[in-house]
Protein backbone atom coordinates (compact mmCIF):
# COMPACT_ATOMS: atom_id res chain seq x y z
CA UNK A 1 0.00 0.00 0.00
CA UNK A 2 1.19 3.68 -0.59
CA UNK A 3 0.04 4.57 2.86
CA UNK A 4 -0.70 3.16 6.01
CA UNK A 5 -2.89 4.82 8.55
CA UNK A 6 -0.07 6.48 10.22
CA UNK A 7 1.64 8.16 7.34
CA UNK A 8 1.96 11.67 7.52
CA UNK A 9 0.55 13.03 3.61
CA UNK A 10 2.13 15.71 2.23
CA UNK A 11 0.19 19.26 2.70
CA UNK A 12 -2.02 19.54 0.15
CA UNK A 13 -3.35 16.24 0.62
CA UNK A 14 -3.42 16.68 4.36
CA UNK A 15 -5.73 19.79 3.59
CA UNK A 16 -8.27 17.88 1.08
CA UNK A 17 -8.73 15.30 3.50
CA UNK A 18 -9.36 17.33 6.07
CA UNK A 19 -11.67 20.00 4.70
CA UNK A 20 -12.98 17.48 2.46
CA UNK A 21 -12.66 19.75 -0.34
CA UNK A 22 -10.20 19.61 -2.99
CA UNK A 23 -9.74 23.14 -5.69
CA UNK A 24 -8.82 22.22 -9.14
CA UNK A 25 -7.93 24.82 -11.49
CA UNK A 26 -8.36 24.60 -15.29
CA UNK A 27 -8.07 26.75 -18.15
CA UNK A 28 -11.05 27.87 -20.84
CA UNK A 29 -11.40 27.86 -24.68
CA UNK A 30 -8.63 24.91 -24.97
CA UNK A 31 -11.01 22.48 -26.63
CA UNK A 32 -10.75 19.67 -25.86
CA UNK A 33 -8.14 20.09 -22.79
CA UNK A 34 -10.47 22.18 -21.18
CA UNK A 35 -13.32 24.77 -22.28
CA UNK A 36 -16.72 25.84 -20.36
CA UNK A 37 -19.67 23.93 -21.71
CA UNK A 38 -23.39 24.02 -20.73
CA UNK A 39 -21.80 26.21 -17.51
CA UNK A 40 -19.05 23.57 -16.22
CA UNK A 41 -15.75 22.77 -17.25
CA UNK A 42 -15.32 19.80 -19.35
CA UNK A 43 -12.65 18.41 -21.81
CA UNK A 44 -9.53 15.33 -21.45
CA UNK A 45 -8.32 16.79 -18.54
CA UNK A 46 -11.41 17.87 -16.91
CA UNK A 47 -12.25 13.69 -16.93
CA UNK A 48 -9.03 12.89 -15.70
CA UNK A 49 -8.44 15.29 -12.71
CA UNK A 50 -12.54 13.91 -11.20
CA UNK A 51 -10.89 9.98 -12.16
CA UNK A 52 -8.84 11.03 -9.48
CA UNK A 53 -11.05 12.68 -6.87
CA UNK A 54 -13.16 9.29 -7.51
CA UNK A 55 -10.06 7.73 -6.81
CA UNK A 56 -9.26 9.66 -3.68
CA UNK A 57 -12.71 9.34 -2.29
CA UNK A 58 -12.83 5.12 -2.25
CA UNK A 59 -9.55 5.23 -1.20
CA UNK A 60 -10.01 7.18 1.88
CA UNK A 61 -13.59 6.36 2.29
CA UNK A 62 -14.40 10.46 2.50
CA UNK A 63 -16.77 12.81 0.94
CA UNK A 64 -14.65 15.12 -0.85
CA UNK A 65 -16.30 18.41 -2.68
CA UNK A 66 -14.98 19.84 -5.58
CA UNK A 67 -14.38 23.62 -6.44
CA UNK A 68 -13.53 24.82 -9.61
CA UNK A 69 -10.79 27.58 -10.10
CA UNK A 70 -10.08 28.96 -13.46
CA UNK A 71 -7.41 30.74 -14.09
CA UNK A 72 -5.60 32.53 -16.77
CA UNK A 73 -3.33 30.15 -18.99
CA UNK A 74 -0.33 32.84 -18.43
CA UNK A 75 -0.52 32.17 -14.88
CA UNK A 76 -1.43 28.59 -14.59
CA UNK A 77 1.50 27.15 -13.20
CA UNK A 78 2.15 30.12 -10.63
CA UNK A 79 -1.52 28.89 -9.42
CA UNK A 80 -0.32 25.81 -8.30
CA UNK A 81 3.00 27.05 -6.77
CA UNK A 82 1.68 29.42 -4.77
CA UNK A 83 -1.39 26.92 -3.47
CA UNK A 84 -4.08 28.72 -4.33
CA UNK A 85 -5.07 25.50 -6.53
CA UNK A 86 -4.82 21.71 -5.39
CA UNK A 87 -4.23 20.07 -9.51
CA UNK A 88 -4.11 21.39 -12.52
CA UNK A 89 -5.99 20.16 -15.08
CA UNK A 90 -5.40 21.83 -17.96
CA UNK A 91 -3.09 22.66 -20.75
CA UNK A 92 0.05 21.77 -19.24
CA UNK A 93 3.52 20.68 -20.85
CA UNK A 94 6.45 19.60 -18.82
CA UNK A 95 9.66 21.64 -19.81
CA UNK A 96 12.73 21.84 -17.63
CA UNK A 97 12.03 25.47 -16.24
CA UNK A 98 8.44 24.52 -15.27
CA UNK A 99 9.25 21.19 -13.61
CA UNK A 100 11.57 23.68 -11.51
CA UNK A 101 8.65 25.25 -10.44
CA UNK A 102 5.65 22.66 -10.04
CA UNK A 103 5.87 18.34 -10.48
CA UNK A 104 4.33 16.71 -13.07
CA UNK A 105 2.55 14.03 -13.56
CA UNK A 106 2.93 10.59 -16.07
CA UNK A 107 1.83 12.33 -19.15
CA UNK A 108 -1.35 11.38 -20.80
CA UNK A 109 -0.90 13.17 -23.67
CA UNK A 110 1.76 13.47 -26.72
CA UNK A 111 1.88 16.68 -28.80
CA UNK A 112 3.82 19.27 -30.77
CA UNK A 113 3.83 22.94 -31.52
CA UNK A 114 2.50 24.31 -34.39
CA UNK A 115 1.11 27.45 -36.13
CA UNK A 116 -2.19 28.77 -37.39
CA UNK A 117 -2.55 31.06 -40.24
CA UNK A 118 -5.19 32.99 -42.75
CA UNK A 119 -4.95 31.02 -46.63
CA UNK A 120 -4.44 34.39 -47.74
CA UNK A 121 -1.39 35.12 -45.74
CA UNK A 122 0.22 32.45 -48.42
CA UNK A 123 2.60 30.66 -45.59
CA UNK A 124 3.33 26.91 -46.48
CA UNK A 125 6.30 26.32 -43.35
CA UNK A 126 7.59 27.37 -40.63
CA UNK A 127 10.73 29.74 -42.28
CA UNK A 128 7.88 31.92 -44.10
CA UNK A 129 7.45 32.99 -40.48
CA UNK A 130 9.98 35.48 -40.63
CA UNK A 131 9.37 39.02 -41.13
CA UNK A 132 6.30 38.56 -39.73
CA UNK A 133 4.12 39.34 -36.28
CA UNK A 134 3.20 36.01 -34.53
CA UNK A 135 1.46 35.66 -31.48
CA UNK A 136 2.24 33.32 -28.23
CA UNK A 137 1.02 32.92 -25.37
CA UNK A 138 3.39 34.78 -22.60
CA UNK A 139 5.29 32.52 -20.65
CA UNK A 140 4.45 29.67 -23.19
CA UNK A 141 6.27 26.76 -24.74
CA UNK A 142 5.48 28.98 -27.93
CA UNK A 143 7.94 31.90 -27.06
CA UNK A 144 10.52 29.96 -26.14
CA UNK A 145 10.76 28.19 -29.58
CA UNK A 146 10.48 31.52 -31.83
CA UNK A 147 13.28 33.10 -29.86
CA UNK A 148 15.43 30.47 -30.37
CA UNK A 149 14.48 31.00 -34.24
CA UNK A 150 15.08 34.32 -34.04
CA UNK A 151 18.29 33.77 -32.26
CA UNK A 152 19.66 30.74 -34.90
CA UNK A 153 18.21 31.58 -38.06
CA UNK A 154 17.75 35.30 -37.74
CA UNK A 155 14.30 34.53 -38.79
CA UNK A 156 13.58 38.29 -37.41
CA UNK A 157 9.71 37.45 -36.34
CA UNK A 158 8.23 40.00 -34.07
CA UNK A 159 6.46 38.00 -31.26
CA UNK A 160 3.02 39.70 -30.09
CA UNK A 161 2.80 37.99 -26.47
CA UNK A 162 -0.91 37.47 -25.50
CA UNK A 163 -2.51 36.47 -22.33
CA UNK A 164 -4.46 33.52 -23.62
CA UNK A 165 -5.52 31.20 -26.33
CA UNK A 166 -8.43 32.83 -27.23
CA UNK A 167 -6.83 36.17 -27.89
CA UNK A 168 -4.46 34.57 -30.08
CA UNK A 169 -6.94 33.99 -32.23
CA UNK A 170 -8.86 36.78 -31.79
CA UNK A 171 -6.05 38.40 -33.22
CA UNK A 172 -5.28 36.30 -35.76
CA UNK A 173 -9.04 36.94 -37.10
CA UNK A 174 -8.75 40.57 -36.80
CA UNK A 175 -5.19 40.61 -38.96
CA UNK A 176 -3.39 42.11 -36.02
CA UNK A 177 -0.85 39.24 -36.30
CA UNK A 178 -0.15 36.80 -39.38
CA UNK A 179 0.11 33.60 -36.99
CA UNK A 180 -0.61 32.19 -34.10
CA UNK A 181 1.83 29.35 -32.76
CA UNK A 182 0.32 27.18 -30.13
CA UNK A 183 0.34 23.52 -29.31
CA UNK A 184 -1.15 21.56 -32.01
CA UNK A 185 -3.67 20.05 -30.24
CA UNK A 186 -5.27 23.45 -29.37
CA UNK A 187 -4.95 24.64 -32.84
CA UNK A 188 -7.04 21.78 -33.93
CA UNK A 189 -10.09 22.07 -31.60
CA UNK A 190 -10.24 26.16 -32.00
CA UNK A 191 -10.67 24.41 -35.82
CA UNK A 192 -13.72 22.61 -34.89
CA UNK A 193 -15.47 25.93 -33.77
CA UNK A 194 -14.30 28.13 -36.10
CA UNK A 195 -17.57 28.90 -38.21
CA UNK A 196 -15.33 30.33 -41.05
CA UNK A 197 -11.90 27.76 -41.01
CA UNK A 198 -11.44 27.31 -44.58
CA UNK A 199 -9.91 30.64 -44.35
CA UNK A 200 -7.56 29.17 -42.61
CA UNK A 201 -4.96 27.09 -42.35
CA UNK A 202 -2.38 25.17 -40.39
CA UNK A 203 1.47 23.71 -40.78
CA UNK A 204 0.84 20.43 -42.21
CA UNK A 205 3.69 18.93 -39.91
CA UNK A 206 4.37 19.98 -36.27
CA UNK A 207 7.64 21.20 -35.30
CA UNK A 208 9.87 21.49 -32.23
CA UNK A 209 10.21 19.19 -29.24
CA UNK A 210 7.46 16.45 -28.48
CA UNK A 211 5.46 18.33 -25.50
CA UNK A 212 4.05 15.65 -22.69
CA UNK A 213 1.45 16.91 -21.28
CA UNK A 214 0.62 16.31 -17.36
CA UNK A 215 -1.67 17.01 -14.84
CA UNK A 216 0.55 19.49 -12.47
CA UNK A 217 0.75 19.70 -8.27
CA UNK A 218 2.92 21.56 -6.08
CA UNK A 219 6.68 20.93 -5.37
CA UNK A 220 5.84 19.61 -1.97
CA UNK A 221 2.39 17.32 -3.23
CA UNK A 222 4.27 14.24 -3.00
CA UNK A 223 1.64 11.63 -2.07
CA UNK A 224 -0.63 13.17 -4.26
CA UNK A 225 1.38 12.89 -7.14
CA UNK A 226 2.15 9.27 -6.84
CA UNK A 227 -1.77 8.97 -6.21
CA UNK A 228 -2.47 10.81 -9.34
CA UNK A 229 -0.07 8.50 -11.38
CA UNK A 230 -1.73 5.23 -9.57
CA UNK A 231 -4.85 6.33 -11.38
CA UNK A 232 -3.90 7.25 -14.45
CA UNK A 233 -1.81 3.88 -15.03
CA UNK A 234 -5.12 2.28 -13.84
CA UNK A 235 -7.22 4.17 -16.20
CA UNK A 236 -4.32 3.03 -19.09
CA UNK A 237 -4.44 -0.75 -17.76
CA UNK A 238 -8.29 -0.79 -17.43
CA UNK A 239 -9.67 0.71 -20.70
CA UNK A 240 -10.70 3.56 -18.99
CA UNK A 241 -8.11 5.96 -20.65
CA UNK A 242 -9.41 4.41 -24.57
CA UNK A 243 -12.46 5.61 -23.70
CA UNK A 244 -12.16 9.13 -22.69
CA UNK A 245 -9.77 9.31 -25.23
CA UNK A 246 -12.23 8.55 -27.85
CA UNK A 247 -14.99 10.99 -26.37
CA UNK A 248 -12.80 13.95 -26.52
CA UNK A 249 -10.41 13.27 -29.79
CA UNK A 250 -12.49 11.08 -31.93
CA UNK A 251 -16.08 12.00 -31.35
CA UNK A 252 -18.11 15.37 -31.95
CA UNK A 253 -16.96 18.21 -29.53
CA UNK A 254 -19.01 20.97 -30.85
CA UNK A 255 -22.68 21.48 -31.46
CA UNK A 256 -22.17 20.98 -35.25
CA UNK A 257 -20.56 17.97 -34.73
CA UNK A 258 -17.11 18.92 -35.50
CA UNK A 259 -14.85 16.33 -34.28
CA UNK A 260 -10.72 16.87 -33.34
CA UNK A 261 -10.34 13.30 -35.12
CA UNK A 262 -6.70 13.29 -33.74
CA UNK A 263 -5.41 9.63 -33.09
CA UNK A 264 -3.05 8.58 -30.02
CA UNK A 265 0.08 9.63 -30.94
CA UNK A 266 2.85 6.34 -31.32
CA UNK A 267 4.50 7.84 -28.14
CA UNK A 268 1.30 7.27 -26.39
CA UNK A 269 0.36 4.19 -27.78
CA UNK A 270 3.92 3.24 -26.67
CA UNK A 271 3.50 4.18 -23.09
CA UNK A 272 -0.03 2.17 -22.88
CA UNK A 273 1.40 -0.86 -24.60
CA UNK A 274 4.13 -0.63 -21.96
CA UNK A 275 1.86 -0.33 -18.76
CA UNK A 276 -0.04 -2.83 -20.15
CA UNK A 277 2.84 -5.26 -20.32
CA UNK A 278 3.78 -4.06 -16.96
CA UNK A 279 0.29 -5.16 -16.32
CA UNK A 280 0.70 -9.23 -17.70
CA UNK A 281 3.74 -9.55 -16.19
CA UNK A 282 2.85 -8.81 -12.79
CA UNK A 283 -0.19 -10.85 -13.25
CA UNK A 284 1.70 -13.91 -14.22
CA UNK A 285 4.67 -13.46 -11.13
Amino acid sequence: MLFSENAIADPVLDKILNTHNIRLAWVDNTKPISWLSNGKPAGMAIDICLDVVDNLKQRYKTNINVTWVKVATAARFQVIANNQADILCAVAANTGQRDKLVSFSTPWLYTKMNYLTKKENNISNKEMLAGHTVGVISGGTSAIMLAKMNQQFNYSISVKLVRDFNEGFSLLADDHITAFVTDDIIIRGKLVDIPDREKYQMSPESFGETLSYGLVVAKDAYNMKDIINEDIKAMFTSGRFDKLYNKWFMSPVSPSGGSVQQPMSEKLLEQENRLLSTQDNSAQQ
